[in-house]
C-alpha cells in the first residue's frame, strides 16, 4: 500500500466533501493518508474523520530551510529560479514555509504527493515534489481551469498524473496540455451509505444546493419558480449572492427559501424529502463553472429526480429518465424542465430513481472511482523507486 499526502489549501471545507469521501475511500483500500494544507477551513465539515494526520503550514523553522539546502541544493536553486515565472500569475509561497512540509515528507516515508485543485495546492505539491523527489498528481476541478488557470500548463505537465472529475473537464486539460497525463475520475458518492430507495410521495418541493455564487444559476431558479405553480423551492447555501437573491425573492414574491448553509447530513436529509433537485448552472461572466457537481449524485443516489441546465459536465449524468435538461440562464426552459419532472406520476417516479441508483452505483462509485485514481497513484510510486517520477502513469 502507498503511503499519500493529500495537499490542499483548506482543510477540512464543508463546500468539499469529495475530498473527505476521496481520502476515507483509500483508507478503506488500505492505503496512509496524512494531509498538509495551508490553514483551516473557514467552514470546516463537522463530518471529517478526526483521526487523520493534519498538519497546517506556518511560520519559517530556519533549521528545516537549513537542513533542506543541505540535502537538495540544486532542487532548492531551481525553485528560487522559477519563483519569479510563477509570481507573474499567482502568488507564491516562501520557500523557507516550505522546508518543514518538505522535511517532514522525506523522513516521514510519504511516497506520493495529491493535490486538489490547480490552483495554490497544486503550485505546493509541485515544488515539493521537486524538493523532495517525490512524484505529485493533481485533482483539477472547475474555477482552476476555466477561471484561474494560473501557471497550469506547468502544473498539468509537470504532474506524474491529472485527475478531474468529468469528460467536459478532461478534453479542455488535454487542449491546453496535450503531453499531460490526463485520466477521467468521477468525483463519486457511497450508495450504500445513503437510505434505501422509497416511493416519492409526489409532492411538488424543490430543492437546490451550492454556494450563492453566479455560476449555479440561482438567480435563474428564482425566476423559474414563479412560472411553475404550486412548486416549493428551498435553497441551502451561503455564499456573496445572498443579498441579492434574497432583494430578488423579495421584489418577484418567488415561492423561494434560503436555508443558509448546513452540514452534510441535513442536506443529504432535505434531499430525501425533496421531489426535484435543481442544478441550474451557468458559465459566469468571468469564466466560472461548475464541472459534475457531487450534490448531483446524492440526489441519484437518493432516486431522486433532477433538473439541470445544459451545461458543463451536467449532461453526462443527468440522463433520461431521472433527469430533465435546460438550455443554461433561460428561466422558461428551466421552469418547463420542473414541470415536465413534476409530472410524472408516483410509478414513473419510483422507476426513475431506480435506474438513478444504478447509474450511480456503476458510474460514481467512490470505491471504485478512487481505486482507478489510487491504481495510477501506485504505479507513479513504484516507477520513482525505480527512479523515474513519471513513467506507467498512463
Amino acid at each position: 500500500m502507498t503511503r499519500v499526502l493529500f495537499v490542499l489549501d483548506q482543510w477540512p471545507e464543508l463546500s468539499e466533501t469529495f475530498v473527505v469521501n476521496e481520502l476515507q475511500a483509500l483508507r478503506r483500500m488500505g492505503h496512509s493518508v496524512r494531509v498538509q494544507a495551508a490553514r483551516a477551513a473557514p467552514h470546516p465539515n463537522p463530518e471529517a474523520p478526526d483521526d487523520v494526520d493534519v498538519r497546517l503550514l506556518g511560520g519559517a523553522h530556519w533549521g528545516d530551510l537549513l537542513w533542506l539546502w543541505r540535502r537538495s541544493p540544486r532542487a532548492c536553486a531551481a525553485d528560487l529560479l522559477r519563483r519569479r515565472r510563477w509570481r507573474r500569475e499567482e502568488w507564491v509561497r516562501p520557500l523557507r514555509v516550505l522546508a518543514g512540509p518538505a522535511r517532514r515528507i522525506a523522513e516521514g516515508g510519504d511516497e506520493h504527493l495529491h493535490a486538489h485543485f490547480a490552483a495554490g495546492a497544486a503550485l505546493d505539491a509541485m515544488r515539493l515534489s521537486a524538493l523532495t523527489g517525490r512524484p505529485f498528481s493533481v485533482t483539477a476541478h472547475a474555477y482552476d481551469i476555466f477561471a484561474s488557470p494560473r501557471n497550469l500548463r506547468e502544473k498539468l505537465e509537470r504532474a506524474g498524473a491529472v485527475f478531474s472529475g468529468c469528460d467536459y473537464n478532461v478534453r479542455r486539460l488535454r487542449e491546453l496540455a496535450p503531453s499531460a497525463c490526463v485520466h477521467e475520475v468521477v468525483m463519486g458518492v457511497d450508495a450504500s451509505a445513503f437510505p434505501p430507495f422509497t416511493a416519492p410521495h409526489g409532492g411538488r418541493s424543490i430543492l437546490a444546493v451550492g454556494r450563492l455564487v453566479e455560476k449555479k444559476g440561482f438567480d435563474v431558479l428564482v425566476d423559474a419558480a414563479c412560472l411553475v405553480p404550486g412548486v416549493t423551492v428551498a435553497i441551502i447555501g451561503d455564499g456573496p449572492l445572498h443579498d441579492a437573491l434574497a432583494a430578488q425573492i423579495a421584489d418577484t414574491a418567488a415561492p423561494v427559501e434560503l436555508l443558509g448553509s448546513r452540514p452534510p447530513g441535513e442536506v443529504l436529509a432535505a434531499m430525501a424529502r425533496a421531489d426535484v433537485l435543481a442544478m441550474p448552472c451557468v458559465v459566469a461572466r468571468d469564466g466560472d463553472r461548475d464541472s459534475m457537481p457531487v450534490v448531483v449524485k446524492e440526489a441519484m443516489a437518493l432516486g431522486v429526480l433532477v433538473v439541470a441546465s445544459d451545461e458543463v459536465g451536467l449532461p453526462e449524468c443527468v440522463l433520461a429518465p431521472w433527469g430533465f435538461l435546460a438550455a443554461p440562464g433561460d428561466r422558461e426552459a428551466l421552469a418547463s424542465a420542473l414541470r415536465a419532472a413534476l409530472a410524472l406520476d408516483g410509478d414513473e417516479r419510483r422507476r426513475a430513481g431506480e435506474a438513478a441508483r444504478a447509474w450511480v452505483r456503476e458510474h460514481a462509485d467512490v470505491d471504485r472511482e478512487t481505486a482507478a485514481m489510487a491504481a495510477v497513484i501506485q504505479r507513479l510510486a513504484l516507477s520513482s523507486r525505480a527512479g523515474s517520477s513519471r513513467a506507467g502513469a498512463c
